[in-house]
């Protein structure tokens, strides 16, 4: 076959061609895949395409083409779909005279595309090409990648992944338009996952992750950061209203019951919002930044009662830098007992008559005073400190009850009740032996104490606590279902956890006496809903936070039972306890 006339003096020229014929008798006779192409030029002497004039069957099975689909024909028929890049990288390689090994991907009509290792030896006006088929090699790195940014469970980005998309985004706007990150710390998910088991817990991760990802924009990106965490890049050029309406959409999908099996789930999540600043400097500073005032954010929302939305602002890092002060300090406190009981009166809503107190604690910090226990509560309980507290707190209490009981005829009535609180982490197999141990050790009976459960507590951990809490009323402990709300996870709460009584949400109690008569037609309309259902399990009603002469007067004829507030009377230590109770017995009807 006829080797075009190089343009080359004849001293190059002689050294191609024995090149190119050893190269060209080598190429028959070797097991590598071999293959000689000439250069085809235009008019101007660029070079457009490449023939085969030499291969031998290693070549041919490499490139999967049959010898006679290869020979004397240019590499534009041949590989039609990737032929301008192989041209490019072959014609680089004779103008440059200098060997080149190249990894190209050759594409097919008919099989998934592969990757071609080639060594490409310059001949002139030719080139000897060595083909090595890599697919595989590249294939398994392409997953490698893959696993690298992709969280195996959900199929999310992960954590690394979500930061490099947030470098991205600023790296696309720069400071044209904020990027603004979310972080979503679903609620109380130990719970779901003590509940359901890790299977469980798993299947609804996936369920989440998809239906966060619906409710997005094309343009924005949802990764799963780690545990039950979530973190969502919104991509820039999102207005202050378009964020608003996108987090309010998660939110909604999020409170839509999820299916484990045979069972609805409800579960929410807090969420923290963060922006990129106008003079940010530095893409991955600013970006680990964002991650990092979310999350700070959403821990204000799940500060604030869960369920909640909190934008990152200066006060709340100043905030949450006390708070982890608080995580440092108060294992010490509990330790060393710098904390004190506080307790608030209840009293019978028609009456005004005494009948309970509220137990809450106070930590006595040397830096920054009393602190009350909405200071240090909620870091307690994700710090796994509730067991130690809630059980130091109920003892003191306990304690207290019996001393204040010789000194107070008011306290020695049968139905009048010391109330403490009970979180999630505190609702354990032995607690109702525990209780009853530390009752029978100050000589008073189990009916003198009651406990509240938080209403969303209750509906996360129903089917493996409710017998926790039957057996707290077995023993005869009063057991009230708190932060009742009239929504779908409160009800079956109600309906499925042994109670005495019902204790409305704060956020309700709030609006009984809202100026806006729609708004409070509505919330009584709720109370009334929920004094029915009350009435019908045969339940009590009770109510915390009236702090308004106006909400006692609209809760006195709602059926209520019992409340408490600042109205009422404040939260005052064991030494003032017993006075104020005497002064609300002799107000009282």
């Amino acid at each position: 076959m006829h080797v075009p006339e190089p343009s080359q003096s004849s001293g190059p020229l002689e050294r191609s061609e024995v090149e190119y014929s050893l190269l060209r008798r080598a190429a028959f006779a070797s097991m590598d895949a071999e293959s000689i192409l000439t250069a085809e030029f235009d008019t101007s002497g660029h070079v457009v395409d490449f023939r085969f004039v030499v291969t031998n069957l290693a070549a041919a099975t490499v490139l999967r083409k049959p010898m006679v689909d290869l020979l004397d024909h240019l590499v534009s028929e041949v590989f039609p779909s990737s032929a301008a890049k192989i041209i490019e990288v072959w014609a680089g390689c004779l103008a440059s005279g200098t060997a080149l090994i190249e990894e190209i991907e050759i594409a097919s009509d008919t099989e998934q595309p592969r990757w071609i290792r080639q060594q490409i030896l310059p001949l002139g006006d030719a080139i000897a090409v060595t083909s090595h088929d890599i697919t595989d090699r590249r294939r398994a790195e392409e997953e490698l990648r893959r696993l690298a940014h992709q969280d195996p469970l959900t199929e999310l980005p992960n954590r690394r992944a979500a930061l490099d998309g947030i470098c991205a985004s600023l790296e696309r706007h720069g400071h044209a338009s904020p990027t603004t990150v979310l972080f979503v710390d679903l609620d109380r998910f130990k719970a779901i996952n003590d509940t359901f088991g890790h299977a469980g817990g798993d299947d609804l991760l996936r369920q989440i992750a998809a239906r966060l990802g619906s409710v997005l924009r094309g343009e924005d990106m949802v990764a799963r950061f780690g545990g039950d965490e979530f973190v969502i890049c919104l991509d820039g050029a999102a207005s202050p209203v378009a964020v608003r309406s996108i987090v309010d959409k998660l939110i909604d999908a999020l409170r839509v019951p999820f299916r484990l099996g045979e069972s609805d789930v409800s579960i929410s999540a807090s969420i923290g919002v963060a922006e990129s600043a106008k003079d940010w400097v530095g893409v991955v500073d600013t970006a680990n930044l964002l991650v990092h005032q979310a999350d700070i954010a959403a821990y204000e929302a799940k500060r604030q009662g869960r369920d909640q939305v909190a934008v990152f602002n200066e006060a709340i890092g100043l905030r949450v830098n006390r708070e982890s002060m608080v995580l440092r300090e108060l294992s010490s406190a509990i330790a060393q007992g710098n904390l004190e009981v506080h307790y608030q009166p209840q009293v019978d809503l028609k009456t005004l008559r005494p009948v309970g107190i509220e137990a809450s604690v106070r930590w006595n910090h040397n830096e920054h005073g009393l602190l009350a226990e909405s200071e240090f509560l909620s870091v307690a309980e994700s710090a796994g400190l509730m067991v130690p507290l809630g059980r130091w707190t109920r003892r003191e209490g306990m304690a207290a009850m019996k001393r204040m009981l010789a000194l107070s005829p008011v306290m020695s009535a049968s139905e009048f009740v010391m109330w403490f609180k009970l979180t999630e982490g505190e609702l354990q197999d032995g607690l109702a032996s525990w209780l009853s141990a530390d009752a029978a050790s100050v000589g008073l009976v189990p009916s003198s104490f009651g406990f509240e459960v938080d209403a969303h507590s209750a509906a996360g951990v129903l089917d493996t606590k409710s017998s926790v809490l039957s057996e707290l009323r077995e023993l005869g402990f009063r057991v009230v279902l708190a932060e009742v709300a009239a929504n779908h996870a409160s009800i079956r709460s109600v309906r499925a956890t042994p109670a005495d009584a019902l204790k409305m949400e704060c956020a309700t109690v709030n609006k009984v006496d809202d100026p806006d008569t729609l708004t409070r037609s509505a919330v009584l309309g709720v109370l009334a809903v929920m004094g029915q259902l009350a009435e019908t399990l045969g339940l009590k009603l009770m109510v915390g936070g009236i702090d308004r002469e106006s909400q006692l007067l609209a809760l006195q004829g709602s059926g209520f039972f019992a409340g408490s507030g600042d109205l009422v009377a404040q939260a005052v230590p064991e030494v003032r306890l017993v006075e104020v109770l005497e002064a609300l017995q002799r107000a009282s009807v």
